[in-house]
């Protein structure tokens, strides 16, 4: 998942217990801390359905009040089905729901995967290819409709289209490996069978042991197929869950979310619905951000911020200790990653130099320093079961290894287009780039992009962006939703790529191929290691810069919420407004 890019803590371990039945697993500690997130942390899969409903309340929250929050740029997508950012699964957060979903822990602890819309996290009798979920009464959209076995295989179907190009791509992967269906408006896709209302079965071609973890992702959204207006249901969208938008939503400066009257508490054991409403602003920069929340004024007592802290107000923020209590911190599970076009930057040496010529120290001091980023040198998080540590382009001091790049060009001075995303934010970033590769003798042209359109411009096959940023976290817990997701190159498409290093290795391809199919997931997550240092080093498709850190703040008066593990923001769900 992209970020501003969505991450599960958990270990691949953990997948077997999809359909072992209810169970933890705590190998390792709880990721977090100075020193960095451990390599694998805890999740709890409740396979029978025990999770209450209603969610139990957050110890002293009330409802009423007006929240607020804060992002430099408005989401790329609020379609269901499209998102795959975290900016919008925050908000999705509140406004859908899923056939699964996760309970997220305020003190740290385990995640717990639990049915959502449907009454568990699934149920297989033959190992995993066949999934059966049934659903919860009383389950409805916002005008009151039922919520139906059909909508959500017509959303699973419709994340196989052109309006889900953007979104996941596992659903179109693992019910259609072989491309044949094309979706149209009200079509339904091969291995969605809907016996009543109230049921839903997936039938897969091969083992999916990791189905109750698809089966939280937005691409399980129900929608109507009545009110599927296509592109316009970015604005026009259809609320599941305890919010719903009022007004017209612009897509660029603000969105107002207020209550749905027609979700029932009683059929859902994750949300709540505190706050009367939700006011979000797309306008301000991460400067001004912090400013308004620390001086933390009017409506702005009762905002979340979505930027880190301000570089400059990082050490302010945390020796005033009535601001450092209203903090939300902590270094997570994605990475940050500059992509090289393998089909623009064909040379192998270029790409090297461009690894070697990279001051990662730079980099991370412009995004803040180790509050929020910890240098990153292998592709996988070290949250994930098999990361191995290695440094292909090692540096003595992490600034780069500027002879050793000069060295691979051998006198080329080779022109590249960076793109990035045109905030101030992202502009500040893009200059520590071109100045690091500069010193190697490369002639670096910005090409900053809009941000509600960029991941869309540079998932485009025929993009003309040499390097580009962009971070990624694993889905669910197993290597593949990393390493096959980004640098398989079967999964290359026309638009919506997610392997935006283009790379397209027929030999690397069959190598991930048997990861994604090999059934021991002890051995899948020590074959993930070895191929990710093989990828850096026989391919260097991509520059890992960071270890993506968190260090925000919230107005005075928001109560419960906490660090989102699944989207990096602050959590939403629990959120209420203190009074």
């Amino acid at each position: 998942m992209r970020y501003r890019v969505r991450v599960l803590l958990v270990s691949a371990l953990a997948m077997s217990l999809a359909i072992a039945g209810c169970a933890k697993n705590t190998a390792g500690n709880k990721g977090g801390g100075a020193s960095g997130p451990s390599t694998q942390s805890a999740i709890i899969i409740d396979k029978e359905g025990k999770s209450p409903t209603p969610a139990p309340d957050v110890p002293g929250a009330k409802p009423g009040g007006t929240l607020s929050w804060l992002e430099d740029g408005a989401p790329e997508h609020l379609d269901p089905q499209q998102m795959y950012v975290t900016d919008s699964q925050s908000i999705g957060s509140l406004l859908y729901r899923t056939l699964t979903g996760y309970i997220e822990d305020p003190g740290g602890g385990p995640l717990k995967l639990v049915g959502d819309l449907a009454t568990n996290t699934g149920e297989s009798s033959d190992s995993g290819k066949t999934w059966t979920y049934h659903l919860r009464d009383g389950i409805k959209f916002e005008d009151g409709t039922p919520i139906t076995s059909k909508d959500i295989a017509y959303g699973i179907s419709r994340s196989m289209g052109k309006n889900g190009e953007n979104g996941p791509p596992y659903y179109k992967q693992d019910l259609d490996p072989d491309s044949k269906f094309t979706w149209a408006k009200g079509s339904i896709a091969p291995g969605l069978e809907t016996p009543d209302d109230k049921t839903l079965v997936i039938k897969f071609p091969d083992v999916h042991p990791e189905a109750p973890y698809l089966a939280a992702l937005n691409s399980t959204t129900p929608i109507p197929v009545a009110t599927d207006n296509g592109q316009a249901h970015e604005a026009d969208f259809v609320a599941s869950g305890p919010y719903k938008r009022q007004g017209t939503y612009d897509q660029q400066t603000k969105l107002t979310l207020v209550k749905n009257t027609n979700w029932d508490p009683k059929t859902d054991p994750i949300r709540h619905q505190y706050a009367d409403q939700w006011n979000f602003d797309f306008t301000p920069d991460r400067d001004a951000q912090t400013q308004r929340v620390m001086a933390d004024q009017g409506a702005d007592q009762g905002a979340v911020m979505t930027a880190n802290v301000a570089q400059g107000s990082i050490p302010q923020v945390q020796n005033d200790a009535a601001l450092a209590k209203r903090t939300i911190k902590g270094v997570g599970t994605f990475v940050d990653y500059l992509a090289i076009n393998t089909t623009r930057v064909t040379d192998l040496k270029v790409r090297q130099a461009i690894n070697y010529a990279f001051d990662r120290q730079a980099y991370i001091q412009a995004v803040g320093g180790s509050a929020v980023a910890l240098p990153a040198t292998a592709l996988l998080s070290p949250t994930m079961a098999g990361y191995k540590k290695y440094d292909a382009y090692p540096s003595a001091d992490g600034h780069g290894d500027v002879a050793k790049a000069k060295e691979l060009l051998g006198g080329q001075t080779p022109k590249l287009t960076l793109c990035e995303p045109n905030t101030s934010t992202y502009q500040k970033y893009a200059v520590v780039v071109k100045n690091a590769l500069e010193r190697a003798g490369f002639q670096v042209t910005l090409n900053m992009l809009d941000k509600t359109a960029y991941y869309t411009t540079i998932g485009d096959k025929t993009t003309t962006c040499d390097i580009m940023r962009y971070g990624w976290g694993a889905d669910f817990p197993h290597p593949l939703s990393t390493l096959s997701v980004l640098w398989n190159g079967r999964y290359i498409k026309a638009k919506g790529n997610n392997n935006v290093s283009y790379l397209n290795v027929p030999e690397l391809n069959k190598k991930l191929d048997a990861l994604e199919k090999e059934p021991d997931l002890n051995k899948a997550a020590q074959m993930g290691g070895e191929l990710d240092q093989e990828i850096m080093t026989k391919y260097a498709p991509d520059v890992p810069n960071y270890d993506i850190g968190v260090f925000l703040l919230h107005g005075s008066k928001v109560g419960g919420t906490f660090l989102s593990p699944l989207y990096a923001n602050a959590n939403l769900i629990d959120a209420y407004y203190t009074g």
